[in-house]
């Protein structure tokens, strides 16, 4: 299920830092912790396990904020100075129907702190609307509403690939099914099935693509990383419904539960 949440700044010109995932996703495990401190804690620490294999995935996403109007950025700012208006954000998540009914109004008239040593913006949740769920085709058109994280393991390290690489559509695949397998533990696929079932198209003009790097745990400095995604672009995806559906609720690529990998529906085509 996804959520529409509408956020109204508590003072006008406030300092957002650019580097929000992070802190962003610490208040939706809160939130989740308030309602249901065992679910949150088995995400946190655990999340859904690929069967045979050390990955492990949360099922959530979140889009980037979006921001109606901000001043001028400086070279060498660090933040956003935030204009008058409501900010939307957009969280999903793909969860079965038992997980469901205690997500619904965690959200409504909270209050949103992201804040550093340098700068905080503090937000109240006006409104939280239910988006329903579009209707799963084999073959759909997505729009990216944060930077997505696809990557290639070399030495045990992630070397992140543009949507534009010749192996972007194979990792985004492998990826993809392995999600379904860790909510569906006997499903048997490798990478090779998983290829000929998952279809990454890029649809965007290559020099309109958008590269976004932040930190994964910011502040914590022996445990931080770089991460870089790539946003502003639109893709057709084919692939079975139950597929398209977790990537759709869960996210697309890394990194999901901090904010990458969230997108909206451009159109679909029949089965």
């Amino acid at each position: 299920m996804r959520f529409k949440l509408t956020l109204t700044p508590i003072r006008d010109r406030q300092r957002l830092v650019f580097n929000y995932q992070y802190p962003l996703q610490a208040w939706i495990y809160g939130r989740l912790a308030n309602a249901d401190a065992e679910y949150a804690g088995f995400l946190h620490e655990r999340g859904y396990q690929v069967p045979e294999s050390r990955k492990a995935f949360k099922h959530f996403t979140f889009s980037a904020l979006q921001i109606p109007s901000i001043e001028p950025i400086q070279k060498g700012d660090t933040y956003m100075v935030l204009r008058s208006g409501v900010l939307t954000l957009y969280i999903s998540f793909y969860v079965d129907k038992a997980a469901e009914n205690f997500i619904v109004g965690l959200f409504q008239q909270q209050q949103l702190s992201i804040y550093n040593r340098e700068c905080r913006a503090d937000f109240v949740v006006e409104r939280v609307e239910t988006a329903p769920l579009p209707a799963m085709q084999s073959s759909m058109t997505f729009r990216t509403l944060s930077p997505m994280v696809v990557a290639q393991k070399v030495d045990d390290l992630d070397q992140y690939l543009t949507p534009t690489d010749a192996d972007f559509g194979r990792f985004f695949a492998v990826n993809l099914v392995d999600k379904l397998r860790s909510v569906q533990p006997s499903m048997e696929m490798d990478a090779a099935i998983a290829e000929r079932l998952v279809k990454f198209e890029l649809l965007s003009d290559p020099e309109r693509i958008k590269k976004r790097g932040f930190l994964a745990k910011e502040g914590k400095e022996k445990e931080q990383t770089k991460v870089i995604g790539y946003h502003n672009f639109t893709f057709a995806l084919t692939a079975p419904p139950e597929l398209i559906e977790v990537g759709y609720l869960g996210g697309f690529g890394k990194y999901c539960s901090m904010g990458c990998g969230c997108v909206e529906v451009v159109s679909a085509s029949p089965p």
